[in-house]
């Protein structure tokens, strides 16, 4: 292990107890080392460029957005921008003087971040002007979403909660018992159909109606065992997925779950235990493992197709689908690209100084992602090198 390796390790290791053991590993073992492969598809750079400075050590949840022509990020230091997606030419910047640490999100025109001091703020996202911000009163560590008249926004005090779109105003909350000891990092809402889905600290999932907060159907995709508080922990994990008419949800301490998103029936269960959270695709559901494999399940039946182990202790974020592969980025600031058939790396690229949390976003011919330095970054791939 170099001593710049070393560092990191030692880094790493103080964010893990520091934030109540998020992993729950032994850190006396270090991240592996990478292996060396042959790449077998063809990626690019495209652009790469900086918004505002880093946030190594906060956990944040911060991450780009699009609208399918432009990329939206945001830093911890209060700075947003919007790029061309094509070329990355900045659009707009603007500075302020708010602690955004999640999102942002986009819908409707808006974008939408929420702060370290617990306060959800709307942008314009044509210029970047304030529209208007509302005290939510927790810190927000989960990039809301936005449907054409609500925005849905978890808080780290375990309360849902929806917004006007139009002036912030609270439309309805839905609260869940919280642990007294929790991870550090909450599940992201997702919508689709009309409901919300979303998870919380007490190892629940449940989807609700997005415009009333009525209660669809919760279910448990965790229950707390053991007789420490670490060893209870059952947090949902920061990433879940609808799929056509599924959802699919993982949790720490748990299990990976599908499920019926109009009656919460559960479809099948796969032991297995995450932080990062899942993604997904028609075949299958990719899931990283508290121990940073990367495991893929079978999307009609939960059974494992295979599991990539030689990323092992090395925070991997959640998996994302680009092509022919699962893209999953780590602590230093890696993006490996695993085939999706059976998970052997086919590529790799060093896409920022830091640890990138959120999962890579793809946007057509292309996946962007940001690390905790502030880089955000677009790669493609070849065509005449992709299937």
């Amino acid at each position: 292990m170099t001593s710049k390796q070393s560092a990191r390790w030692l880094a790493l290791s103080a964010v893990v107890l520091l934030a109540a053991c998020a992993h729950k590993k032994d850190v006396s073992e270090p991240p592996a080392e990478l292996v060396a492969f042959k790449p077998s598809l063809d990626v690019r750079k495209v652009w790469s460029t900086k918004v505002g400075g880093g946030t190594e050590r906060l956990r944040l949840g911060l991450g780009p957005a699009t609208d399918g022509a432009r990329i939206f990020a945001g830093s911890h230091d209060g700075r947003a921008a919007a790029y061309d997606a094509a070329t990355g030419r900045e659009i707009w910047s603007i500075k302020t003087k708010l602690a955004f640490s999640a999102g942002p999100a986009f819908g409707a025109g808006v974008l939408a971040f929420g702060t370290t001091d617990g306060e959800l703020v709307a942008l314009d996202a044509e210029t970047g002007m304030e529209r208007w911000r509302q005290a939510v009163g927790s810190e927000v560590l989960a990039a809301p979403v936005i449907t054409s008249d609500v925005i849905a926004l978890r808080t780290v005090d375990g309360r849902l909660r929806g917004f006007s779109i139009k002036d912030g105003s609270t439309l309805w909350s839905v609260e869940e018992n919280m642990p007294a000891l929790t991870l550090r990092g909450n599940t992201a809402p997702r919508a689709a159909g009309g409901l919300v889905v979303c998870g919380f600290n007490n190892g629940r999932v449940g989807a609700y109606n997005v415009t009333t907060g009525e209660a669809q159907w919760e279910v448990a995709v965790a229950n707390p065992t053991g007789r420490s508080e670490l060893e209870r922990l059952v947090d949902v994990s920061r990433g879940l997925q609808v799929v056509g008419s599924q959802a699919y949800v993982v949790g720490y301490h748990g299990r990976a779950v599908g499920i019926d998103m109009t009656t919460g029936l559960v479809l099948w269960q796969h032991d297995i235990s995450s932080y990062a959270g899942l993604g997904a695709d028609f075949a299958n559901v990719y899931v990283t493992s508290d121990v940073d494999a990367v495991v893929a399940l079978d999307r009609r039946g939960g059974e494992e197709v295979w599991s990539q182990d030689a990323l092992r202790l090395r925070d991997v974020t959640a998996p994302t689908r680009f092509g022919s592969a699962v893209v999953v980025g780590d602590y230093e600031g890696y993006l490996h690209w695993l085939d999706a058939a059976d998970g052997h790396f086919v590529a790799r690229e060093h896409a920022a100084s830091a640890r990138i949390t959120s999962a890579p976003l793809v946007v057509g011919d292309n996946v962007y992602v940001q690390g905790d330095d502030g880089t955000v970054a677009a790669y493609t791939v070849r065509s005449d090198a992709s299937s």
